[in-house]
């Protein structure tokens, strides 16, 4: 697969299915096929997944406790001019998983880099969630503990955008009290073992859907689409309009102060936007001349 025309080796970052073996690309079949070696995070499921395409390949383990080792033997690979791809368990690469520290070596020595795009629970679970997905922020796995994950959903209160997470099923009840707890009770849905025999897809408030896991509780991998935070109002409509405009009033009267300066003054008091206040101030000069 040497079409590159550099010296070296090419690296392939390939998405494999996240379950159901019918997802395979015939791009994804053809990489694997030829390139010499694969990098994989469990060389035990790749090789299970080679064997069910009729490929037999030779293979070099690379997670999380060994990416730096992993990294230095990719790296050797590509400068004896072999083609190397890297896999995960199951989707794409580097997403909530090992890899980031071997592209960044392979890139930093100067070879070519190629994604083959394949499957991701991320934009499987958006394209089906209902909630928006123009833009989203995907988290992946929370802290494992409760002060850190608490924290976390602290600061992710504030963002408007969709978020994405993973969770493991022993955690999910106590993932979701802490969001209910931190979030309020947003539109969720759940993603249950997607594309498996046993897929399982949920819609509904965050209370709704720990209830249906308090009852019944859940096995599988398993991916949250949360509703973001409402914009903040900025119209006058979020305030009290009657006693902005005697502040405004009171400010122009007597020309104290002019109309900009009135909205830049009531602006920094209360955080509504400065163009706004300054159309209200406007309407308030007119009807006092």
């Amino acid at each position: 697969m040497k079409s590159n025309g550099s010296q070296g080796g090419t690296f392939f970052v390939v998405g494999t299915p996240i379950g159901n073996l019918q997802d395979v690309s015939r791009r994804m079949v053809h990489c694997l096929e030829s390139v010499d070696l694969v990098a994989a995070e469990d060389t035990r499921r790749t090789r299970t997944l080679l064997s069910s395409l009729g490929i037999s390949k030779k293979l070099t383990s690379c997670h999380e406790h060994n990416e730096a080792a992993g990294a230095q033997k990719i790296v050797e690979a590509l400068s004896r001019g072999e083609d190397v791809a890297l896999v995960s368990d199951a989707g794409t690469p580097v997403l909530s998983d090992p890899g980031r520290r071997v592209v960044e070596a392979v890139r930093k020595k100067g070879f070519v880099i190629v994604p083959v795009p394949g499957p991701s629970a991320v934009t499987a679970a958006l394209s089906v969630s209902g909630l928006p997905a123009d833009q989203f922020f995907f988290q992946g796995f929370l802290p494992p503990k409760k002060n850190a994950r608490c924290k976390r959903l602290e600061e992710l209160a504030r963002i408007e955008s969709t978020l994405v997470f993973f969770e493991a099923p022993h955690r999910l009840a106590a993932t979701l009290r802490d969001m209910l707890s931190h979030l309020g009770d947003r539109e969720t849905f759940m993603a249950r073992e997607l594309t498996k025999i046993h897929e399982t897809l949920f819609r509904g408030r965050l209370s709704e859907l720990l209830e249906e896991v308090g009852a019944k509780g859940v096995k599988g991998e398993i991916t949250l689409v949360v509703d973001g935070a409402e914009a903040p109002a900025h119209g006058l409509d979020a305030y009290d309009e009657t006693l902005l405009k005697e502040l405004l009033s009171g400010l122009l009267s007597g020309r104290r102060f002019s109309t900009r300066e009135a909205a830049r003054l009531v602006s920094s008091l209360t955080g509504i936007p400065r163009n706004i206040l300054y159309t209200a101030a406007l309407g308030c000069r007119v009807e006092a001349d």
